[in-house]
């Protein structure tokens, strides 16, 4: 069965791919009911929410991907990680003026107490339907799934420097929860604005062992449109593609969201045994992310590629 193409990858600029994807693309969670450490009920971006959002932005895309200068602009000099790129984005679509969803009020407004950094607040924003005020926390994961109960902290980043669990308490318990603290409480009085609603915004993508069934390792309320690719060992991996057509690629973070074609030139494609060999410089307990390649230079398969024996020291 042949997979539609997703609807970001219509735009030739990498930058508004991205961009369309950050809305577009569909979240990794679903949860039903969940609240903030002062009880104020979490409303999650949903797979709708995320439809909605590339519908009513769809002209000022295209017209964006013809003239791509403001973006390009707008991101220059600003930090290059995935995560903060991600806001970035965000803060770019939530700047447009005739965003007809959403005003932007503020953004990564910092909670202090006396000289204390307790937090920052990464976007207030005005709901134009509603007339509300929402507090968002956003977020862009990548983790992959060492074990098939559903648990949260089985989930776990390439690194094995983040967790699932990890993440979803601290968005509920300490970001979301900054407003309702008396010093958040105190910086909306000082700005005239009410208490907001606590939105999280969390994207990304889950990597599965390779074969394993979904339906079983899923982690629970895993949105069910959620992103989905492999991993597997370095001997699983030659044992299934070192005699394949495929090509590969080590895909640095800044690929990470959008699928690579042959507009997008990284490196020199490999076969699997060459690739796995140039692993070497590689010291660290990391999964390595990689994609492989048909012979027109498009994605075929994502997924990461593991060390002997990881995860190793897996809290």
């Amino acid at each position: 069965m042949t997979t539609a193409t997703p609807a970001w990858q219509s735009f030739n600029t990498q930058q508004v791919r991205d961009l369309a994807w950050a809305l577009a693309s569909p979240p990794l969670l679903a949860p039903v009911r969940s609240r903030t450490s002062s009880g104020k009920s979490v409303r999650w971006i949903t797979q709708a929410w995320s439809e909605t959002a590339l519908d009513v932005s769809l002209d000022w895309l295209h017209a964006l991907d013809r003239h791509p200068a403001p973006l390009l602009t707008a991101l220059s000099g600003r930090d290059a990680r995935l995560g903060r790129y991600f806001e970035n984005l965000l803060a770019f679509w939530l700047s447009w003026p005739a965003n007809p969803l959403y005003r932007l009020v503020g953004q990564g407004l910092a909670i202090r107490s006396n000289s204390l950094t307790l937090g920052e607040l990464d976007f207030l924003v005005e709901d134009r339907r509603s007339g509300k005020l929402q507090h968002w926390e956003v977020a862009v994961k990548f983790y992959l799934g060492v074990h098939p109960d559903g648990d949260y902290r089985h989930w776990v980043g390439p690194a094995l420097k983040d967790r699932l669990d990890l993440k979803v308490s601290h968005l509920l318990h300490q970001q979301l929860a900054l407003p309702s603290t008396s010093e958040g409480a105190a910086l909306l009085r000082q700005l005239g604005l009410p208490m907001p609603e606590p939105v999280c915004l969390l994207k990304g993508r889950l990597f599965y062992p390779h074969e394993a069934d979904r339906a079983v390792w899923a982690p629970h309320a895993a949105s069910a449109e959620h992103l989905c690719g492999w991993w597997m060992s370095q001997a699983d991996f030659l044992h299934r593609y070192q005699s394949g057509q495929l090509r590969w690629i080590t895909l640095p973070k800044a690929h990470w969201l959008t699928t690579i074609d042959s507009r997008v030139l990284i490196s020199d494609p490999l076969g699997a045994s060459a690739l796995v060999e140039s692993f070497v410089e590689y010291t660290d307990n990391r999964a390595i992310a990689v994609i492989g390649l048909d012979p027109d230079h498009n994605e075929v398969t994502r997924g990461f590629i593991t060390p002997t024996g990881w995860p190793k020291d897996i809290a």
